[in-house]
């Protein structure tokens, strides 16, 4: 059994390794995203899938370490954060949203195909984004390794949303209007 003390080292490493995982995850897409030759998708999707897949087992791995924490605090870790509701609400959003990017990412093309792909991909990235930047963020002064983290997240963020802001494939698929 770890002491708090353990506990929380466990989280804070945990969080960090999961925050640069999602930059590289960041980077991923817009490499798939910004694939043109068609020969090249198939492996910018493998990779993109499997640095988000990465990136979630991660954070997976770090709810498991702020689990281990409220069993070394007795839960007053959780009780600070809002409560047990809440933390059971948001771990669930995480998985519900994870799951309908995995989706939309093992598409077989490499940009979107419809609007919709797009903005699941795109909003649950600057959700996730804005939570793992703030952490870091708010406390630039505290450490040289929460500035670097901080910046390696706006650029992932920036590369992006750069590749996610090209017109969509001509190929999404829209409703016929009374043509077959």
């Amino acid at each position: 059994m770890l002491d708090p003390a353990q506990a929380a080292l466990l989280v804070r490493v945990t969080a960090r390794i999961s925050a640069v995982l999602f930059a590289t995850s960041l980077v991923a897409a817009a490499r798939r995203v910004g694939v043109r030759n068609p020969g090249a998708v198939r492996s910018a999707r493998r990779g993109d899938l499997a640095a988000f897949g990465l990136w979630v087992a991660a954070h997976s791995i770090h709810f498991a370490a702020v689990a281990l924490l409220a069993r070394a605090t007795a839960g007053q870790n959780i009780r600070d954060a809002g409560g047990y509701a809440g933390t059971l609400a948001v771990g669930l959003t995480f998985y519900v949203a994870c799951g309908a990017v995995f989706r939309v990412k093992a598409r077989p093309a490499a940009a979107w195909t419809a609007a919709a792909e797009r903005r699941v991909e795109t909003w649950t990235a600057i959700v996730v984004w804005i939570v793992f930047f703030q952490a870091y963020a708010l406390r630039l002064t505290q450490s040289p390794l929460f500035a670097v983290l901080a910046l390696v997240l706006a650029a992932a963020l920036a590369a992006f949303l750069m590749r996610a802001r090209a017109p969509i494939s001509s190929n999404m698929q829209r409703p016929s209007v009374g043509v077959s």
